[in-house]
């Protein structure tokens, strides 16, 4: 089962991850830097209270559909993974997080069948002394989801300005696609992949519930089940 999950990580990490490196003017950010745009956009994502990510891609070497619905609100998160077919839901709520897949997911990665009928519809809670669930978590941390997401790994130059999405934009472009930030304050507003199939992973900010925390009836421990 481990096996499996880090697969789906990896898998949908590498659809989206903008490879690039990681001073203004009366005209909002234009004027910064490709390094400055880049830091900027970072603190942005730390800074907003409500930020929410949408979009789908093909990760073009394995033929995966994959698609993300995530929401953050304060230190709440929840949304989906979905990658050829098969749904994560993942949910983050009074510091811990949690995953709830259907069957088709806990058949593919091998789980017994005495497991899955214990989890049946329930929530799952992910173990962070598990490396593998607790990479699947790392989706709905904010920190490290929009870390993973800008990490800086090669050089970033600017692109033209362009309207994305009703904004004016300004583009960070590498080898890897373009990230187009809000021309006013540096905000990502969608995120284009080429290099490794297609992508389009779009941002927006409006206020969105916090999310809430199952109750203990609707979750399942698989650290005291020994199914990790």
């Amino acid at each position: 089962m481990n096996h499996r999950v880090r697969t789906l990580t990896l898998l949908v990490a590498s659809a989206f991850v903008l490879v690039g490196c990681g001073s203004g003017s009366d005209d909002g950010v234009a004027d910064q830097s490709a390094s400055k745009l880049l830091t900027t956009a970072k603190k942005q994502l730390a800074d907003q209270d409500f930020v929410t990510v949408k979009g789908k891609g093909t990760e073009e070497d394995a033929g995966q559909e994959i698609e993300v619905d995530l929401a953050f609100a304060n230190k709440t998160a929840d949304g989906s993974v979905k990658v050829s077919g098969m749904e994560l839901q993942l949910l983050k709520a009074d510091a811990k997080t949690y995953f709830k897949a259907d069957k088709k997911f806990f058949e593919s990665s091998g789980a017994p069948a005495e497991v899955m009928n214990v989890i049946g519809d329930k929530w799952v809670l992910i173990d962070p002394a598990n490396q593998s669930f607790a990479e699947l978590g790392d989706f709905v941390s904010k920190d490290k989801f929009f870390d993973g997401l800008l990490e800086a790994e090669s050089k970033v130059t600017k692109g033209k300005e362009k309207k994305v999405n009703g904004v004016d934009c300004i583009a960070l472009k590498d080898k890897e696609g373009t990230l187009y930030l809000d021309k006013s304050d540096g905000k990502p507003i969608s995120l284009v992949t080429t290099a490794d199939g297609e992508g389009t992973l779009d941002f927006t900010y409006d206020k969105v519930d916090e999310a809430e925390a199952p109750s203990s009836d609707e979750v399942v421990d698989l650290s005291k089940l020994g199914a990790s």
